[in-house]
Formats: structure tokens, C-alpha cells, sequence
């Protein structure tokens, strides 16, 4: 009987004294993983990479050489000091104007090519076709919040992630907020890309963004600034919305 007595003491001591160590335990257990990530264009590359280029390959990893039978044409359209210019050349293989032009290029603009070829297939009556696309050139240095990445956690940690209830994230259920850094530090345009299906929840998680700190923009080496697109996922990182957001949750991939 003393025993049981001793025990229920010490279960009540525990009980008085670490009131919430369950409901933080809990917390812990349910609380879902979030992460910002760039956002990036379709087509884009590094300054360094847009020197190195020689063909159009190198400026586009997924452009196809292969169905082109005939170049007709392929014109390289940039802006430099404000003025547009174009350079046509014969084939795939980079002018030396087309590779001064883009070398030469305003930063934060983007560098259009536009292909004329015949294609390569089987038909009697071959008709040209046409390849559009357009590479944008990376900044040097990415949008950055002002306290840095572990502060930026601790803010929506704070502001949003605590506040979800449990279990709203289930299976692969996935919330993403996109959202414009803009020259001077600023969030805009945000908005709900993949709901949460809780109308509550989607409005804590917006808000948190809108409510964000100033960041440091998106810079050139030349100290141009200019915007920067990121997203707040939150919830099954399996999801397959994530194949949907154009980011690179390890980095940027590396170009062979």
C-alpha cells in the first residue's frame, strides 16, 4: 500500500510541475514540415554559364537538336543600355555578335531566341517549323530575408506553424503561398497557389507572408536589384504539387 501511495505522489508531483509536457510533445509530434524556396523561370542559367555558352544548347538544356533537319534561321533578341537589338545567324552554333550580345546584355532582362528550321521526319511535304523560348540570366545574389534563414523559420514557426491545429496536414496534403520579393525588399503579389482546404489555416499561413519584414533584394554585380519569386510550402513535402512549383529544394541543379 505504501508503494502505491509513494507512486501516485510522484505521478502527481509530475503532473504539478510539468503541467504541459504532453501538449509540447504532442506539438512536436504533429507539427508539419514548411520551407521557403526560389521560385524559378522555366529556362535560366548563371552569368557565368551565359559566357561560357556556345550553342543554343548551352543556353537551353532542353532544346532538341535533334528534330532540326534544315536551319532556316535563328535570332537572338536582348536589350543592352535600354535598346533592344537582334542578331540572326544560320544554325545552332552562337555568332560571335549573338554571343556578344548576350554577354552584353542588360542585367534582369531576358534573352529571347527564336528558331526557323525544317523538320526532321519522314513527310513528302515538309513545312518549316518554328522553336520559341526564352532564358532568363540568375542574379548574383539571391533574396534574402534580413534576419536570415533560421530567423525567417523562427517567424513563421512563430506566426503560423504553432498555430495549425493537428492532423490538418494528413497523407500527402500540401499548402504553398507564392510570393515576389520586389527591388526594394518588399512582399508582394502573395497569394494561395495550393490550398489547405481549411479556409482558417490558409489565411493564417497568407497573412504571416504579407506581415514579413523587409528583405534584402535580389542583386547583379552590378548592383542592379530586381525580383525574386519564392514559395511557402507546408505539410507532405511528397506531394506531387511539388513537382508544380518550379523550385530546387537542394539548389539549383547543376549543368553537366
Amino acid at each position: 500500500m505504501k508503494n502505491i501511495q509513494n507512486k501516485l505522489i510522484a505521478l502527481l508531483f509530475i503532473a504539478l510541475v510539468f503541467p504541459h509536457f504532453g501538449t509540447s510533445q504532442d506539438r512536436l509530434l504533429h507539427e508539419p514540415s514548411y520551407e521557403v524556396n526560389q521560385v524559378y523561370p522555366y529556362i535560366c542559367i548563371t552569368k557565368d554559364e551565359l559566357n561560357k555558352a556556345k550553342t543554343l544548347i548551352d543556353l537551353n538544356s532542353r532544346y532538341q537538336a535533334t528534330w532540326v533537319k534544315e536551319y532556316i534561321s535563328v535570332e537572338i533578341e536582348a536589350s543592352h543600355k535600354g535598346k533592344t537589338t537582334k542578331v540572326v545567324s544560320q544554325n545552332d552554333v552562337l555568332s560571335q555578335a549573338q554571343k556578344k550580345l548576350i554577354h552584353t546584355a542588360d542585367a534582369g532582362t531576358d534573352i529571347s531566341v527564336n528558331v526557323q528550321y525544317m523538320p526532321k521526319n519522314t513527310l513528302k511535304h515538309n513545312e518549316a517549323k518554328e522553336i520559341k523560348f526564352t532564358v532568363a540570366v540568375n542574379p548574383d545574389n539571391q533574396a534574402k530575408y534580413a534576419g536570415g534563414q533560421q530567423q525567417l523559420k523562427q517567424y513563421l514557426k512563430e506566426k503560423a506553424i504553432n498555430k495549425i491545429p493537428a492532423g490538418i496536414f494528413k497523407d500527402y496534403k500540401l499548402a504553398a503561398v507564392k510570393f515576389t520579393i520586389n527591388e526594394k525588399g518588399q512582399v508582394i503579389n502573395a497569394h494561395i497557389f495550393e490550398s489547405s482546404k481549411d479556409e482558417k489555416v490558409d489565411e493564417l499561413l497568407l497573412n504571416a507572408i504579407n506581415q514579413m519584414s523587409n528583405w534584402k533584394p535580389a542583386t547583379y554585380a552590378n548592383g542592379v536589384k530586381v525580383k525574386q519569386d519564392f514559395v511557402l510550402t507546408v505539410g507532405n513535402h511528397k506531394s506531387c504539387v511539388i513537382n508544380l512549383l518550379s523550385i530546387h529544394r537542394n539548389g539549383p541543379a547543376k549543368r553537366d
